[in-house]
């Protein structure tokens, strides 16, 4: 059993949280409202939540944001399963993750952009 300030304990949260933590982060940045796709994304689940308790104003919103950051975990988790098939491994290493945040990294990418460009204004 390793401690909680023992260089090994260290190694593990820097090879394996960290990728996630900022994987989950980045699928965050792009559901907010600032993501080009948030308004097709906000067209097509108007269709679907018309008409149920879904539908009220803050709770839609947060719905769009939730579909988008959703979406954007599992497209970018693609290329890091594609990898661990490639490889034959039985659970994720830290190169997948490490691939699975730079593909979010990608997908987020127009965001970041237009809230760099907002910003400036």
């Amino acid at each position: 059993m390793t401690r909680v300030g023992s260089p090994g304990s260290l190694r593990k949260l820097w090879q394996r949280h960290l990728p996630l933590i900022g994987t989950v982060g980045l699928a965050v940045v792009n559901g907010l409202d600032f993501s080009p796709a948030f308004d097709s994304v906000s067209f097509w689940l108007y269709g679907f939540a018309r008409g149920s308790p879904l539908f009220d104003g803050e709770v839609f919103f947060y719905l769009t944001s939730l579909a988008i950051s959703a979406m954007t975990l599992l497209l970018a988790g693609i290329p890091a399963a594609l990898y661990e098939r490639v490889r034959g491994l039985q659970q994720s290493t830290p190169a997948s993750l490490t691939i699975w945040l730079l593909a979010t990294l990608l997908l987020t990418l127009p965001t970041i952009l237009r809230l760099l460009v907002l910003s400036e204004d």
